[in-house]
């Protein structure tokens, strides 16, 4: 009977301890599983001629990343993500972030330039076919290092969304007129510590 009380005691414990670390943190992308790859979300880029798509062998951890090619000359380029495909009635996939801390991602570009890389979280629109709302930009100033750098953004600098139904975000480069940036990007989450 203890024996029997010990194991049930023990796999409550390890149940508790997995499910509260699933919790600490949503992950958005690592290039690993269907759930957390390219496929598995929604996605734009702009303007023409950029490009994403995944690759292998240079991810930050696992085996595949982001690699975002970013080519512009009006000032302005981006990528956005789409947690849900901008399906409104998958509603799993609307995030209540009002108990999170920050974005984190880890970024790294192929060469150094002056550009200023911005991020921004998306509200769901509040009902179908009704209109998404950007927040306002986190700026990283001068670039982006050419070695993996984690970026971690905490979420009280977006206060022009409502942090209980985000459903996307992006990735933007500006501050220059004209210009070229292959970006790297991975292990992209929302953290609570």
């Amino acid at each position: 009977m203890k024996k029997v009380v010990l194991i049930s005691l023990i796999s409550l414990l390890l149940l508790t301890v997995s499910f509260s670390q699933s919790v600490k943190e949503i992950v958005i992308y690592d290039g690993e599983t269907e759930n957390t790859n390219l496929s598995a979300l929604g996605y734009w880029i702009a303007p023409e001629g950029c490009k994403v798509e995944e690759m292998e062998g240079i991810a930050y951890s696992g085996k595949k990343c982001l690699k975002i090619d970013f080519v512009w000359n009006s000032w302005w380029a981006g990528m956005g993500i789409n947690f849900a495909k901008w399906n409104f009635e998958d509603k799993d996939k609307i995030l209540d972030l009002s108990n999170y801390k920050a974005l984190e991602f880890y970024i790294r570009a192929e060469k150094l330039d002056n550009y200023n890389l911005l991020v921004t979280i998306v509200e769901a629109p509040a009902q179908k076919d009704g209109k998404e709302f950007y927040s306002e930009k986190y700026t990283v100033m001068g670039g982006v290092p050419t070695q993996w750098t984690k970026v971690s953004i905490p979420l009280k600098s977006f206060v022009t969304v409502d942090k209980k139904r985000i459903w996307g975000m992006s990735i933007e480069v500006t501050g220059i007129p004209e210009g070229k940036a292959v970006l790297y990007v991975d292990n992209i989450k929302f953290v609570k510590d």
